[in-house]
This record gives structure tokens, C-alpha cells and sequence, in this order.
């Protein structure tokens, strides 16, 4: 047996993922990774960059690389956060299980 695995209940939680992903050749196990681990968390969990580059050890730029790479492939859409006034106030990121068609 090549792949060992633990029984799974509310003791194990688990994910489920669509594993299209996966299967993208020419993306790197960085991107792979931590697009399940942001699949894994709650429908409604807003995400924070500066709180992804603290939960491993690939540092800011590193964290930022992979997140331009899950844009690329269209995993997920990056969107500037603006004021009443018009001013910048960050950015939104919408991931996608699904590779997305952009127009």
C-alpha cells in the first residue's frame, strides 16, 4: 500500500476538494498547497496575506509568489479595496475551486 490514511470523523476532520488543481502541470507544489489549505478553510474566511506569511516559513515575498501564481492560472481574482473617497485601502482575494474564465 503506497498511501496510508486515517479513518475520518469528528475526531479527523478532513477536506473535500475538487482535485482539477492537481492536476495542473506546469503549476508548483507551493501553489498546489496552499490552495488547498485556502480551500480548506470556511466559505467566509477573509483573506490576509500578512496572516498566511506568518502560518509557514516561505516568508512574505515567498507567500506573495504563490499568490501571483494562483492568479495567473485564474484560481483567484485579486481586487483593490477603495474608500468613499476613492482611496486604497488593500486588497480583496476571491478563491476559486474551479479555474475561472476571465474576460
Amino acid at each position: 500500500m503506497s498511501v496510508v490514511r486515517i479513518s475520518k470523523d469528528k475526531e479527523n476532520p478532513y477536506v473535500m476538494v475538487n482535485k482539477g488543481f492537481l492536476n495542473e502541470n506546469n503549476m508548483s507544489w507551493q501553489a498546489k498547497g496552499l490552495m488547498t489549505y485556502l480551500l480548506s478553510l470556511p466559505d467566509d474566511w477573509v483573506i490576509n496575506v500578512k496572516d498566511l506569511v506568518n502560518r509557514s516559513k516561505n516568508g512574505r515575498d515567498s507567500t506573495y509568489g504563490i499568490i501571483k501564481e494562483l492568479i495567473k492560472f485564474c484560481y483567484i481574482v485579486k481586487e483593490e479595496k477603495r474608500n468613499e473617497a476613492g482611496q486604497f485601502k488593500g486588497h480583496d482575494y476571491t478563491v476559486y475551486e474551479n479555474k475561472i474564465q476571465l474576460n
